[in-house]
């Protein structure tokens, strides 16, 4: 029988903070999910040049704009286009909602949460439908000239 084990999801994490960026990456890892570490936008978009990426974790301050920017960037090569953002916000905003969803934010959460938070925004990211395809192998004919396959 083929084995039709898919890779765990590539996470980047965007966040200046080291201690809250070693956080992130233990309550994902723990999960099974493969996460790339990053502490400035410069270091994402170079990884970005190189992984195919699931979901990107970013970190953002006060500023809207400077975070439309940088997640406008982030979003611009080719392996990240269409990639979903969580963002966390130190003081986020109800205003912010659809600029945020503009630039491909699915959620923001506040800076200070629960690791269940976490997890559960990142697994509900994970399996919308436009991203479950990606996750899920896809189905292997049953048919063939001499048998057909009953599993």
């Amino acid at each position: 029988m083929e084995n039709q084990v898919t890779k765990p999801p590539m996470i980047l994490v965007v966040e200046p903070d080291p201690v809250m960026l070693t956080g992130f990456a233990a309550i994902l890892d723990m999960q099974g999910y493969r996460c790339f570490l990053a502490r400035n936008v410069q270091v994402a978009l170079q990884a970005i040049e190189e992984l195919p990426l699931d979901l990107i974790l970013f970190s953002i301050g006060d500023s809207l704009d400077q975070a439309l920017t940088d997640a406008k960037q982030l979003r611009s090569k080719p392996l990240s286009e269409g990639v979903p953002i969580i963002f966390i916000a130190s003081h986020p905003n109800v205003d912010w909602i659809g600029p945020l969803n503009s630039v491909g934010g699915v959620y923001c959460l506040p800076r200070t949460f629960e690791p269940q938070t976490l997890l559960d925004a990142v697994e509900k990211t994970l399996w919308m439908p436009h991203l479950a395809v990606a996750r899920v192998a896809p189905p292997k004919s049953h048919l063939s000239n001499t048998w057909v396959r009953l599993s």
